[in-house]
């Protein structure tokens, strides 16, 4: 018969390491290894079998908890809200997404992916709406007037303005995308536009990151925004 206190240990080891592989749960379960490990070693098996039962799972948990990471990002990528945001050719600057607007562009999807298509001002008037949270599945194109499409790197520049000069430098020219997000209304939008949720991204190099950042700029995209809105209704 089977020594029970080896038969529990191993059971614990077992059901921890398992767990263990999800990240929020890593810290809890550690206490419950250490005591399935301590019931293996008083047991009456081999010395070999105890070390093993200690070695492994510890061995094994680095590409497991990884693999776990891997599945699970792709699952979350294939069931995440699926857009394509589609900018004119050589667009610069902040672009704007009004939600659920009546008027607005029709949700149309492409090999389903929906597709907002923005104007020249980047100010896009839209039926539907963006997923506030959970994992984002958004890719950026710059569409040509013969309708090809280039992507756009999703790229954040705060990030990179942390880097070393030599790098900066190096991707000063770079064109990328940067996702904000739902946004709350600003000073210097009429009340009336609140009714609205807002999302903010912007297309830009870094040597222009600072143009689009002024509040000159700013209160000049709020204006197309209230503007758009406006000729809408």
């Amino acid at each position: 018969m089977k020594d029970k206190k080896y038969i529990f240990g191993l059971t614990l080891i077992i059901l921890t390491f398992l767990v263990s592989i999800i990240p929020f749960l890593i810290i809890q379960v550690f206490p419950f290894f250490f005591i399935g490990i301590g019931f293996v070693w008083f047991s009456r098996v081999k010395v070999l079998t105890k070390v093993i039962c200690t070695v492994l799972p510890v061995i094994l948990w680095f590409p497991f908890f990884n693999l776990f990471l891997f599945s699970t990002s792709l699952f979350y990528k294939e069931t995440a809200q699926k857009i394509d945001f589609n900018f004119p050719e050589n667009f610069e600057g902040k672009a704007i997404v009004v939600q659920q607007i009546s008027c607005g562009q029709e949700v149309s999807k492409k090999n389903g992916r929906e597709q907002l298509n923005f104007p020249e001002n980047g100010i896009l008037l839209y039926q539907g709406s963006i997923e506030k949270t959970g994992y984002r599945n958004h890719h950026f194109y710059y569409i040509s007037k013969g309708g090809s499409r280039t992507k756009i790197d999703e790229i954040d520049y705060y990030s990179v303005l942390l880097q070393e000069d030599s790098i900066k430098s190096a991707r000063s020219s770079e064109i990328g995308a940067w996702y904000k997000g739902t946004i709350r209304e600003t000073d210097s939008l009429p009340y009336e536009v609140t009714e609205y949720e807002l999302v903010e991204m912007f297309v830009y190099s870094l040597s222009n990151m600072e143009n689009f950042l002024s509040l000159e700029y700013n209160k000049t995209v709020d204006s197309l925004i209230y503007e758009s809105i406006r000729r809408c209704k």
